[in-house]
């Protein structure tokens, strides 16, 4: 259902596209030597646009389940429990909505373990996929459709772009709120792309100091994993209530 509908495709595949441009193209990523290093920090501009696009595309899902004639029911009568059946609402269709920008992005690590000789670049990618990517994309799609739920789709939409680039990309000197990014709060994922996947610590702390920017580690890293994960399930949870909620006063 999710690999048909038009939303889906208009949101994810010209953000991957674009991450790719901008990888292609980025001093930033093509400055570093070491093309796993390379793979580590394009993984950067991925978890910035493509996970985005995979929130704004499933902003509307849990609301969809709630207005779509019958699914309600048809989900209560399956054997799963509620809250497994909310997850299964949202984790089915965010596989569907990230498995083009996996496979994009393995297809570029693939090229410069091909022309380097060396699987360096495509071990650094799926560290990168299962540590910041997909943790990541599970955050922002559990927010999304907590807000999809809670306000009109198109104001969850405005409303996640906004806090995504704001707990990703704005640090303390361009924000005038705390902002998670460059903490181990932040779903970016800088922690564990600098110290697993070769990317520039740079992305894990931000130049900043504090409690919550310590310095790259395997322990930040693991932190910085368990708590985007926590904050996803916190998400999830708060969703399943709200569509559950929501149900019961429809009905």
């Amino acid at each position: 259902m999710t690999a048909r509908r038009k939303v889906v495709w208009g949101a994810v595949l010209p953000l991957a596209l674009l991450s790719l441009l901008l990888v292609i193209t980025s001093p930033v990523v093509g400055g570093q030597g070491d093309p796993a290093a390379r793979t580590g920090a394009a993984a950067v501009v991925v978890n910035t646009f493509c996970t985005l696009g995979v929130g704004i595309a499933l902003a509307d899902r849990l609301r969809r389940g709630l207005e779509a004639r019958g699914m309600a029911e048809l989900l209560t009568a399956t054997p799963a429990g509620p809250l497994p059946r909310t997850a299964g609402v949202l984790g089915g269709p965010l596989l569907a909505a990230l498995a083009p920008v996996a496979g994009l992005y393995l297809l570029y690590a693939t090229m410069f373990s091909v022309a380097g000789g060396s699987p360096g670049p495509v071990v650094s990618a799926l560290i990168a996929l299962v540590t910041a990517v997909v943790p990541a994309a599970l955050l922002v799609t559990a927010f999304a459709g907590v807000l999809g739920v809670l306000l009109p789709v198109a104001a969850a939409r405005a409303v996640t772009v906004v806090v995504w680039l704001w707990a990703c990309h704005f640090p303390p000197a361009f924000s005038p709120l705390p902002t998670p990014t460059g903490t181990v709060l932040s779903p970016l994922g800088g922690y564990p792309l600098a110290a697993w996947a070769h990317a520039p610590e740079v992305w894990a702390t931000r130049q900043g100091t504090g409690a919550l920017r310590p310095a790259v580690d395997d322990a930040a890293a693991l932190l910085n994993v368990a708590l985007v994960l926590a904050m996803a399930a916190a998400c999830y949870v708060l969703g399943h209530l709200a569509a559950r909620t929501g149900r019961h006063g429809a009905s």
